[in-house]
């Protein structure tokens, strides 16, 4: 009986790691360039107990924590500092707390300092992975490339400044990973060097990849799952008393 409930009880801590990352995906569905988290590479571990195998067995995680790559979808906003990247590069941001990370995030805006920073304020960072200090203006364009152009106060209509360029790269997702924070890094923490391989689109936004619908589907499998787990630990206490019942009856 010891086996069937520690089974069911393996089953249910790893419901349990399932739960926290489908309410983490719902929580972010409305955020601008979310990735959805999905489930860790995992396997079960046994308790040993002088170099033979035991009942007790614990899930165990392997590797980062992964997500989804597949792009949300692209809404025309028409706002001069909405960004969508088209293809499967990503930004470089400077985190308020933390080391330099990607993200998708193109709800950008300026800062009290006239720095360009996402829809959180984190600092944008450009090719030199410096922050995008952007002077006085009253006109901002931002090319395919990621060239951000400005028109300042008094220039004519078509006369725009270039500033400079906002940081890109592409990297296959399986090199990246969410960190603590929940920012994109690759799996040693670091970041890619910058390649500027980004296709943006001015007046675009894309959203998160989340689909609430199979998130909440999902969830309703994973409670019946639980309940199936909590009766056979019923069911395992029932044939437990029953099997002591047996054993004291007189002989």
């Amino acid at each position: 009986m010891d086996r069937m409930v520690q089974t069911a009880l393996s089953s249910i801590a790893g419901l349990k790691d399932l739960k926290f990352d489908l309410a983490n995906n719902l929580a972010n569905a409305n955020v601008p360039g979310f990735r959805r988290d999905l489930p860790n590479e995992g396997s079960a571990g046994f308790l040993s107990t002088l170099n033979q195998a035991t009942a007790r067995i614990f899930p165990l995680e392997t590797g980062g924590r992964i997500f989804s790559n597949e792009t949300g979808q692209l809404d025309n906003t028409g706002g001069e500092t909405d960004v969508a990247l088209l293809n499967g590069a990503y930004l470089f941001i400077q985190p308020k707390d933390g080391d330099i990370a990607l993200s998708r995030r193109g709800d950008l805006g300026v800062d009290t300092q006239n720095r360009v920073v996402d829809g959180v304020g984190n600092l944008v960072l450009s090719d030199g992975l410096e922050p995008v200090v952007l002077p006085p203006f009253s006109a901002i364009k931002i090319s395919d490339n990621g060239e951000v152009l400005v028109r300042q106060p008094g220039a004519l209509p078509g006369d725009f400044t270039m500033v400079g360029f906002l940081g890109s790269t592409s990297v296959p997702a399986e090199d990246l990973t969410k960190s603590l924070d929940g920012n994109i890094r690759k799996l040693d923490g670091s970041v890619p060097d910058v390649d500027q391989t980004g296709l943006f689109a001015q007046g675009v936004l894309e959203g998160s990849n989340v689909n609430a619908i199979e998130e909440m589907v999902f969830n309703m499998e994973m409670q019946r799952q639980f309940e199936i787990n909590v009766k056979l630990i019923k069911q395992a206490e029932e044939i437990d008393k029953a099997g002591t019942k047996l054993m004291s009856l007189p002989t």
